[in-house]
């Protein structure tokens, strides 16, 4: 036995409909039969066949006649069964081996069949029939199997994403990071200040560091400072809510900036010393 595959099968149904509709003669008819599940026996044509949770196996058997004639055995070049749920829109295609040239056997093992089809509450069993003479081309229902409620529980299948309205997205966003109180913040800046001033005072009242020269230096050296400080001005923003992508903007143009003042103050600095007019320390 071999499943064929939804493609081929789709192709094999539709060109069977079309010749169905072409013709509304048919000239075959289904025998004798059964449907046999592990090793219970049913009839051809009967609706409702249990298929329960401990059944391993099924099995189909069917013979095809000359309508009209029940002893002339009638073999078309594709004979296909159909297990499909029209409840579901799925659809499980078999080919059924031919035996002694008039008995068409289909057999699958239950585990093998669609999860899809298995869940549903009934299985349509259908044979297909097409060859040239499109008097041999029909469809022919053989009744139905009809799984258990435990056999259809069992089975854990995931339906599709149709086209269709999808539920509202609403949007999640992540709490503020929390951070210190602002005015501990500003408390703690204010430290920072005042150590700075009492570090400029020392550097004065200890003479470590000679002030006389600053007017010395280029106006590009204040010009580098001052984009330092304003560095630290941005670091300082950043800490007390400025969002990430404000604080890179402002570096990024403020590093332009710096680098070029930079340049400007370090050849300063070097004409200085050459001059041996440098700051001392």
């Amino acid at each position: 036995m071999r499943l064929t595959t939804r493609i081929h099968s789709a192709f094999a149904l539709i060109a069977t409909l079309l010749s169905c509709f072409c013709c509304t003669c048919h000239a075959i008819a289904i025998g004798k039969g059964l449907i046999r599940i592990d090793d219970q026996n049913f009839s051809i044509r009967e609706t409702g066949v249990p298929l329960n949770l401990t059944d391993t196996r099924l099995s189909i058997a069917f013979t095809i006649l000359r309508d009209g004639d029940s002893s002339e055995f009638v073999n078309p070049k594709q004979v296909m069964v159909s297990l499909s749920s029209p409840n579901i829109g799925s659809e499980f295609y078999l080919h059924p081996h031919l035996i002694e040239g008039k008995i068409y056997e289909s057999n699958i093992l239950v585990s093998d069949i669609s999860s899809f089809l298995l869940s549903a509450e009934e299985i349509k069993v259908t044979v297909i029939t097409g060859d040239p003479d499109t008097t041999y081309n029909d469809i022919i229902s053989l009744g139905s199997i009809r799984p258990s409620a435990k056999l259809r529980q069992n089975q854990h299948v995931e339906y599709p994403d149709r086209f269709q309205a999808k539920p509202e997205i609403h949007h999640i966003f992540r709490e503020p990071p929390k951070s210190l109180p602002t005015f501990v913040t500003l408390q703690f800046s204010l430290l920072l200040f005042t150590l700075l001033a009492v570090l400029f005072f020392s550097w004065r009242y200890f003479n470590a560091v000679n002030f006389e020269n600053l007017g010395k230096l280029s106006p590009f050296t204040f010009a580098f400072l001052a984009t330092i400080a304003l560095f630290e001005y941005y670091f300082y923003d950043y800490y007390l809510g400025a969002s990430i992508f404000t604080t890179l903007y402002r570096v990024a143009i403020t590093g332009i900036v710096a680098l070029f003042f930079g340049s400007k103050a370090l050849n300063n600095l070097y004409s200085l010393r050459m001059e041996d007019n440098r700051k001392t320390v």
